[in-house]
This record gives C-alpha cells, structure tokens and sequence, in this order.
C-alpha cells in the first residue's frame, strides 16, 4: 500500500507552491505565517485520524502516558485495518486542505481518487477522518479575530524601528497581529533574549559583515564568494513562484531524512506532525517577538546608522562610516518572476527563517535520537545526514532577467549543519543580521550559545517543549509576555 502519510504530505507541500504563483498579498495561505499554519492543521488531523483508527497505543515517542492524540477527545473511530487508516487519513487531509485552499479544490479531490485507487477506500472511515480534521479547524477559529490588521500598523521614524524596505516602498506590512495568535501545542511561552543593543560590539561586527557579504553585486564592497551566493538561494524559499515559503523547504528535507532512515507509517505521522506543529508555535512566537522588538532590517540600518540620515534625522556635517545611505542588499529572490529582489516586509529579530528551521530540524532530532537511540546531547551535532536539491537551485528556476540557475546538489553531514547554514544564508542575502538567528559563528558556537539570542534557540526550545510534553491541545494556551520589548 501506498503510504498515505508521504501521500498527503507531498499533496499539502505541491499546494503550498501552487498558492504561491503571484504576488503574496490576498492569496489564501500566502507567506510564512499562514502557510505554517496552514500546514500545522494538516498535519495535525492526518496524525489523529490515523492514530484514531490505529490506536494511540502504536504512537512513537515519550509521551506521558496513557499516550493521546492532539485532541483531547476524537470521534468513536471504525475498525483499525489498512484500508480505514488510509480513508481517515485522506478524509482528514483533504478536508482540511480544501477548508484552507478553496480555489484548489479540484486538484485536491483528485487525489483522493488517486490514493483510493491504490489503497481502497470505506466511506465510515473517511468520514471519521473529516470529522477530525473539523474539530482541529476548530481550535483555530478564533485566529481571524486578532488585531490590529496590517493596513493598520504605522512605522516608527526612529533609529532602530522597522520601516519599509527603501527599495520597495508599495510593500505592504506583514503579520503584525500573528503573534497573537493562541499557540498549537507548547505549554510554556518560550522566551527570546532582547537583540544586542546599539552600540555594543557585536552589533558593529554585525553590521560590517552583512554589509560586505550581503551587498549587491554592483557595490564595491561586496566581498561574498560564490558558495556563500549560492548558500544565499539554495535557503530562499521567500514566498517565491512555483516554489513557497520556507515550511516547505524544510519539510523537503525531513521527507529525505524519513526515506533514508526507512520510517514506517506510524513514524511518518508522528514526525511530520511534530515538524509542522512545531513550524506552527514557531510562526506564532516569531511573529511576537518581531513586531515586539521592532527592530529594522539592514537595509535601513546601514543607510541610517548615521543621525543625520532617516526620518528622524538631525543635522550634522557629514555622514559617518559606516552610515552608507545608498546601500543595497543583495534581496530576497523573486524567483520565476520579472520583479527585483527585496527585503521582507516585516521585522528583522529575530529571523523567521532560523526559528522555522530551528524548530523543524530540532524536532527531528529530538525524535530520531529517541526512535533510534541515538547518544549526541541537545548542544552537540548530530549525524542526521542528507543530501538535497533546492527548487531554487534546481536547473529550472529563473532570475528575474529570465536566466536560468545552475543546478546545485548540496550535502550536509547533519541536522545541526544545516540548521546554522540556514540561519546565516540571510546574512548573505542582506537581509538579516547574524543575531536575529545565532551568536554562534560556527555550528558548535550555535549549539552552546550561552544566551536566548536569535531564531535558532527559540525554535529549538520550542520544539523540545512539544516533543518532551507529548504535542497535546493545551486547553489554555500560553500567552505571550505583556511586557513592551522595544
């Protein structure tokens, strides 16, 4: 039988590309935010209704026990056969997917023929699934409510506040109310330290670095080599055409890792679930703490590091070193599309694609090393290795002039590995600085970082949060803090 776990799975990652063929304003589960949601609710319903008719019993993990589903409470399921599980499944996957992706409803639909074709099909049991898959749309119902909407939010003018990227002034805000959202699963709030303040040292050497590795091509200061352009793209995932968010990338490579370690059914569920629940409190926590610190992206930041330059600008002979109002990052890709690279339109601290990442890739780590008795500790590297073929980097792609991309095959050693090569690939876009990842200037570095700084030890913590407490329904989620960060 066909595995309907990497069955649907592969259909929720093609419908996470399909929905990002335009621009990202007004699609359905447009952006980084929306779509990890969207495919936490996926994944979470397929993992109930298929250990709904399984049993929680077969559940892999140390959960407290009795083990339990994410939902506190399930439907009574039908007999536990092959067939059942497959029908619950695709009963759970594809009505939630048609619930958040209406316009691609066809398409959804006829993979359900597809796997029935393969694995049989029982109408009690499909419908069992459906039902799982409306009462985890469920807990989500109030996520529309949350305020203020992003038309709403107003930039501050002064030093160190997030603005719109100079470069694209029509760019809209993004996600300004998303951090408050309910969490899915975490029953701790996980705490990020305050980004480094402005002037300390590891701010200056920040900003030096992403200034000489992430410029654009045409400015002489530009000293990025071309493997680190190439690290640059090959984590892009920006939301671009044909290729979507950065929750996809990753679940790309969790798919390799579970073919290359022989994961059965029962692994597929649990893993993919705790990758995308995780992806889920990630988004939510990022989010927070993005629109909480409000700290500018280094495309404002280097044009404005001198007072005389910005908004707020004051009167002074002239512009200091390294103040460079005319500086340009190398962006963000539009990928398959005739438009310029470009900054996100929200906050830089911390990264949203190092607590992303973090998050997915601790999960894995946290659920082989128990499957598979495996000995490194949280703060060492891992031998979780895989090789991968970016779509950015895949032979296809196009720059926006039409060009296309050479194709790169990539190999990492481990999870670790690629988790740090991930968080510093937006230095070299110019997008981010290092801090709003890692400290670390090294794998080990990240791993043994003595503070909360950055994307990486809040994605980390929060998936070890879901993975130790079981990945349950919090009847009262946490909150996050009241304080003001900025």
């Amino acid at each position: 039988m066909v595995d309907p776990i990497l069955f649907w799975n592969d259909v929720a990652m093609e419908v996470n590309k399909i929905d990002h063929t335009g621009n990202m304003e007004g699609e359905h589960q447009g952006g980084p935010t929306l779509s990890s949601r969207a495919l936490a609710i996926v994944h979470l319903a397929m993992h109930d209704a298929y250990f709904g008719v399984n049993g929680v019993a077969t559940i892999p993990g140390p959960n407290v026990p009795p083990k339990r589903t994410y939902l506190s409470a399930i439907p009574v399921p039908p007999a536990n056969n092959p067939v059942n599980r497959s029908a619950a499944v695709s009963g759970a996957a594809a009505t939630a997917l048609t619930q958040l992706f209406s316009s691609q409803r066809p398409f959804i639909e006829s993979k359900i023929a597809d796997l029935a074709g393969n694995n049989g099909t029982n109408d009690t049991a499909f419908s069992f699934g459906r039902q799982i898959a409306y009462l985890v749309l469920a807990t989500r119902a109030g996520d529309s409510n949350v305020a203020p909407k992003d038309d709403d939010y107003c930039a501050s003018p002064g030093p160190l506040r997030h603005r719109k990227d100079p470069l694209n002034p029509t760019q809209p805000y993004l996600g300004v109310a998303y951090g408050k959202s309910k969490t899915f699963a975490v029953n701790a709030w996980q705490i990020l330290s305050p980004p480094p303040p402005r002037p300390s040292p590891i701010y200056s050497a920040n900003l030096t670095e992403v200034m000489a590795k992430g410029g654009d091509p045409t400015l002489n200061s530009t000293t990025r080599t071309p493997d680190e352009s190439i690290v640059a793209y090959f984590w892009a995932y920006d939301g671009a055409m044909k290729i979507g968010t950065p929750p996809r990338l990753y679940n790309q490579i969790a798919l390799e890792i579970a073919k290359s370690k022989g994961n059965t059914t029962d692994h597929n569920a649990r893993m993919f679930a705790l990758i995308h629940c995780a992806m889920g409190d990630a988004g939510i926590h990022a989010w927070h703490y993005k629109y909480c610190y409000d700290l500018w992206r280094p495309v404002v930041g280097i044009r404005e590091d001198d007072p005389a330059c910005g908004p707020a600008a004051m009167a002074q002979p002239a512009v200091n070193p390294p103040c460079n109002p005319f500086w340009k990052p190398l962006g963000a890709p539009h990928s398959n599309e005739a438009r310029p690279n470009f900054t996100p339109p929200f906050p830089a601290y911390p990264s949203g694609h190092a607590t992303f990442c973090a998050a997915a890739f601790e999960a894995m780590r946290q659920f082989y090393k128990f499957r598979d008795s495996l000995t490194f500790s949280d703060n060492q590297p891992d031998s979780l290795a895989f090789n991968l073929v970016s779509d950015e980097l895949n032979g296809s792609t196009t720059d926006p002039d039409g060009s296309l991309r050479t194709k790169h095959f990539r190999q990492f050693p481990g999870l670790a590995h690629a988790m740090y090569e991930n968080s510093i690939s937006r230095i070299f876009l110019g997008v981010h600085w290092r801090f709003d990842g890692t400290t670390g200037l090294n794998v080990a570095d990240m791993l043994q970082a003595p503070n909360s700084t950055g994307g990486v030890p809040l994605g980390r913590a929060i998936a070890r949060n879901i993975f130790s407490s079981g990945m349950q329904q919090q009847s009262v989620p946490p909150t996050a803090p009241v304080t003001d960060c900025v």
